[in-house]
């Protein structure tokens, strides 16, 4: 009697894979097919989609060809390349799935994608935290830096080892979506929105995270990003910038009373070169400290009032099964 093969049993949600492939993204069909058979051996229904964010020809057309094996994937091709979080978004824009799980093809084991459906199955959010430093030198302290005002000052824990890693909810994903903001920031956002976050503790596979797509950036892109969320998240550097000019213009209101008396009840007095320029400095100061500010709010006012798209979807490319499970009926 031949025995029978083991019945395997596949878990009865629909999942959605979200990843960003850009230029730099090695063995791009080694990670898809990776990828789209572990979600075919444990999801009932499953779909895998791939933003193409700057992929190079050959991987694209391979891409092509191989989708005609491949079941449940899709390839979002963005019109040019876009930074890493609008690419992420526009691809957790398209995703259908009840959990969806952003992941990074160059950091993030395949095997560890489960893991995390698993997790988002009990915890609307749930966030990759590496337990290997990601960043050194001063990247790592600008980064600790930015992360400590988020926690003093904005109420807003981000762990210092976080990653794009990252699962929802449908609801969760949804919440997210709605935001109407032209400057989306993951990390950020999924704590801003107030939804219970579980941290994942997990090895990357690139430990020093300066081959990942989240890792190659161009040279000041850190400091705008900072930039970027501060002023698009909150109001405190309006704030305090506010306050700081109410009280420099006391003190300096201040000044002038002592000068007047001084001057009336004093004899032969003398105005100072130094006195006079150190105090000129100070106000120039605050008062070109209050433009820089003042400017980066009216340029985050003037980028929403556009209300342009924060990409633009040249094509998509799609399996030629893209649904495995066709009775089922998934409705946000």
């Amino acid at each position: 009697m031949i025995p029978s093969e083991p019945v395997v049993v596949r878990d009865d949600v629909f999942v959605s894979v979200v990843g960003v492939f850009d230029a730099t993204t090695s063995n791009a069909i080694g990670i898809v097919s990776d990828v789209q058979r572990t979600l075919a051996d444990r999801y009932t229904n499953f779909e895998l989609v791939v933003v193409d964010n700057g992929l190079a020809t050959a991987q694209v057309v391979a891409l092509r060809e191989e989708l005609r094996t491949l079941s449940c994937v899709r390839v979002i091709r963005l019109s040019r390349r876009f930074d890493y979080e609008t690419a992420l978004f526009s691809g957790l824009d398209t995703a259908i799935g009840d959990f969806i799980v952003l992941f990074d093809p160059s950091l993030d084991p395949v095997a560890e994608i489960p893991l995390v459906v698993a997790r988002v199955q009990s915890a609307d959010i749930v966030q990759g935290v590496s337990v290997v430093p990601l960043t050194r030198g001063a990247r790592a302290w600008g980064k600790a830096l930015f992360y400590w005002y988020n926690s003093k000052i904005l109420g807003i824990r981000i762990p210092a080892q976080s990653t794009y890693l990252t699962g929802f909810t449908r609801r969760a994903a949804n919440t997210l979506l709605s935001a109407r903001r032209r400057h989306r920031y993951l990390r950020h956002l999924i704590r801003h929105v107030g939804f219970e976050v579980v941290e994942f503790d997990y090895s990357p596979q690139t430990p020093s995270g300066e081959n990942t797509s989240a890792g190659r950036k161009r040279p000041g892109s850190d400091f705008r990003e900072a930039v970027e969320m501060i002023t698009s998240y909150s109001l405190a550097p309006l704030r305090l910038v506010a306050t700081t000019g109410v009280i420099v213009a006391l003190a300096n209101l201040g000044y002038a009373g002592y000068v007047i008396l001084t001057y009336l009840l004093a004899d032969g007095v003398e105005r100072g070169w130094a006195t006079t320029n150190l105090q000129l400095g100070i106000m120039f100061f605050f008062t070109f400290l209050s433009l820089a500010v003042v400017s980066e709010y009216i340029g985050r006012l003037l980028s929403e009032a556009r209300n342009e798209p924060a990409y633009y979807l040249m094509e998509e490319i799609v399996s030629d099964q893209l649904i495995a499970d066709e009775t089922r009926r998934n409705v946000a």
